[in-house]
């Protein structure tokens, strides 16, 4: 492996490479910088923008999907551990994270984070749940009482840091 190979851990613990992990491994970084829908018949890659559309619309026969936030690391090293039935629940490689979720969940979690991105409200926030007081004005002013405001402001602060949360967060633009 070379010196920037960076799941090279994950792979080293032998002194040798099959031919189809070799492929991996020579190409490493197109694989790194794409994120891509397996199945038995296909490989699809796709942009970020594509990303959420995929998700919702996965396949219904088994796959794999792996999807990047930094477009540097090499996540697919474990992409075999994340097989999908088709079904509403998810295994989705994230770079080097795994996230368990399912379709029902991250509707859920979209409808709230494209009410609160109406209203301008940065997805760093989202993902920490550290609201200023502008941003609680915003939120109060839409939903008019401090209680309907609270709730919301609860709900992020519950979820910040959550995986399945953090990649709705992601997925929206």
């Amino acid at each position: 492996m070379g010196t920037n190979f960076t799941r090279s851990d994950l792979i080293s613990h032998s002194d040798v490479i099959c031919p189809y992990c070799k492929h991996l491994v020579d190409n490493s970084n197109e694989y790194r910088r794409t994120m891509f829908l397996v199945t038995k018949n296909e490989y699809l890659t796709f942009k970020k923008d594509e990303a959420k559309e995929i998700v919702l619309n996965h396949p219904k026969e088994p796959f794999y999907l792996y999807l990047t936030k930094n477009w540097q690391q090499v996540g697919w090293v474990t992409l075999n551990t994340c097989k999908n039935e088709g079904d509403d629940n998810l295994t989705i490689l994230v770079d080097y994270g795994v996230v368990y979720t399912s379709i029902n969940k991250l509707k859920e979690y979209f409808k709230i984070i494209e009410h609160l991105r109406e209203l301008k409200i940065p997805k760093q926030v989202l993902e920490t749940g550290d609201f200023e007081m502008h941003h609680y004005r915003k939120l109060r002013y839409k939903f008019g009482t401090y209680e309907k405001t609270n709730k919301i402001i609860k709900k992020v602060k519950e979820l910040a840091n959550n995986p399945s949360w953090d990649l709705a967060v992601y997925l929206n633009d």
